[in-house]
């Protein structure tokens, strides 16, 4: 697989910083959320996703690893152990590759949607779906195949408001001047995902991607969205809205028409 230049200029020049994100760095899309939902004793989980992002981004880069060399993770028939989980197996450029389109969560004691994933990146899947204009959806999730993801934020907890505010507000003041690095300026689709963190922490949406506020907030019921246009020559579409894990199917159709109209105009190959 080739790399972008500007995701391996990214890599050698921000060596301190760990997380760079995760999915295919040739997408179209870039999909920005608040920050990750690990919890506080998730030691492992962090590590893996976290610190060692930018080393496994660096391992890819060297051997030109390519999101079809990555082996799907492959559970048992109960669907409560992974049975091939190892280091090899976990890799940034396509994470917990095999999981199914389901939610996995807990109700009443019993854990539902076993082989699924959290519901940020089921509502990513969604988006996605709506914007390839799929009518049947995949039973395995392969978002990952049209998006990059990142976080605002690299200070983590299970929910936002139990996340270490000081921590937060630091790392969003250092990861402010990363993202403008041309490679997160590359992407023609940047869906902003962060709720009002952008109100809260000082962060100029048309400074950091060069694009214009359209002007007017669009809801959709409890849910709303803003629309960011280029500044520049160059086509840009940046969708400010709510953190996916809780909203609508109804805020998810409209961000994707609203790209799919994007894609369509400016004659832009997903």
């Amino acid at each position: 697989m080739e790399y972008p230049k500007e995701f391996v200029n990214l890599l050698a020049e921000n060596k301190e910083e760990c997380l760079v994100g995760w999915g295919n760095p040739n997408a179209k899309i870039l999909v920005i959320g608040k920050e990750p939902a690990i919890p506080n004793d998730g030691k492992e989980q962090y590590e893996l996703e976290i610190l060692q992002n930018h080393m496994l981004w660096d391992k890819n880069v060297r051997e030109r690893t390519s999101q079809e060399d990555i082996v799907p993770y492959q559970f048992d028939e109960s669907g409560d152990h992974i049975l091939n989980a190892s280091d090899i197996t976990y890799n940034p450029l396509y994470p917990y590759k095999g999981q199914e389109f389901a939610v996995r969560k807990e109700r009443k004691g019993v854990i539902i949607g076993k082989k699924g994933t959290s519901s940020t990146w089921y509502n990513y899947q969604k988006l996605c779906n709506r914007i390839l204009g799929r009518e049947i959806s995949p039973k395995m999730n392969d978002f990952f195949k049209y998006f990059f993801t990142t976080e605002l934020s690299t200070a983590t907890a299970k929910y936002s408001h139990e996340v270490d505010k000081t921590a937060r507000e630091e790392s969003i003041r250092n990861r402010k001047t990363f993202l403008c690095h041309p490679f997160y300026q590359k992407f023609p689709i940047v869906i902003l995902a962060v709720g009002h963190y952008p109100r809260e922490h000082g962060i100029i949406i048309e400074d950091i991607f060069k694009t214009k506020y359209e002007g007017k907030t669009h809801d959709v019921g409890h849910f709303w969205y803003n629309v960011h246009n280029s500044a520049t020559n160059l086509p840009k579409l940046i969708i400010h809205t709510n953190q996916l894990s809780m909203v609508s199917y109804d805020l998810i159709k409209v961000v994707a028409e609203k790209c799919r109209h994007f894609v369509k105009s400016n004659n832009i190959e997903l």
